[in-house]
């Protein structure tokens, strides 16, 4: 058998031949095919058909009368890699702000002395969907890549409140039908751990007496685990 210059035989180099791709090669694409270089995006971490719980504490700023500290605890589950349902429940300490005494004159304001603020936020429970359209990586200080996602998030839920309709008056317990959207960003680090930031808006209708609606934001800061 007739041998090449490289020792191969014309059989070999037959093969060699005609297993490369018939390109031109004024194509711009032709090194990257005739090389087989392929640019691959994996994610290393994934949440499809995985769940997380996230336990969270946050603040609601946005009453001028009270701040609210929740604490909660948030349990997701991923259909999709970009989708998924959410279930959150928390419960929100409270603390009035020096607002109060500012606008209460000496002999005070109604027969209490304190401003009516109506309903006092106890508690929230929401259901819904969290879709995630943006995603990335990032390295800090060479040490590795960390993942990242930012997401969108809607739904509904239940307020829990101590209502009070009228100055003097005992509060009492409420539990009413509220809508909630938000936003969030996720970093993950390994398989299992993620950090989140996510902020909601919650509506819902105030106490009779009091009218309107309200609308608390909350700011919160989350510590997740995937299983």
């Amino acid at each position: 058998m007739a041998q090449q210059e490289d020792g191969s035989s014309d059989e070999e180099g037959e093969q060699e031949t005609a297993a490369l791709p018939e390109v031109d090669d004024n194509d711009p694409m032709y090194w990257a095919q005739m090389r087989e270089v392929y640019a691959m995006q994996q994610r290393p971490f994934l949440k499809e058909g995985r769940f997380a719980t996230t336990l969270y504490a946050g603040l609601i700023p946005n009453n001028i009368f009270e701040h609210y500290f929740p604490v909660g605890l948030r349990i997701n589950y991923y259909m999709l890699e970009n989708i998924g349902l959410e279930l959150s429940g928390s419960y929100a300490f409270s603390r009035t702000t020096d607002v109060n005494e500012i606008v209460t004159d000496e002999s005070g304001i109604g027969a209490s002395g304190q401003v009516l603020i109506g309903d006092t936020q106890v508690s929230h429970t929401t259901v819904g969907i969290k879709w995630s359209p943006v995603y990335g990586k990032f390295s800090f200080s060479d040490s590795g890549l960390f993942y990242f996602d930012m997401y969108a998030f809607g739904g509904a839920g239940v307020v829990v409140t101590q209502t009070q309709t009228e100055q003097g008056a005992e509060p009492s317990t409420t539990a009413k039908p509220e809508g909630v959207i938000g936003a969030g960003m996720a970093v993950y680090a390994g398989r299992h751990v993620g950090i989140r930031l996510d902020y909601r808006q919650f509506v819902f209708q105030k106490v009779e007496g009091v009218g309107g609606v309200a609308n608390p934001s909350e700011v919160s800061l989350g510590l997740a685990w995937f299983f």
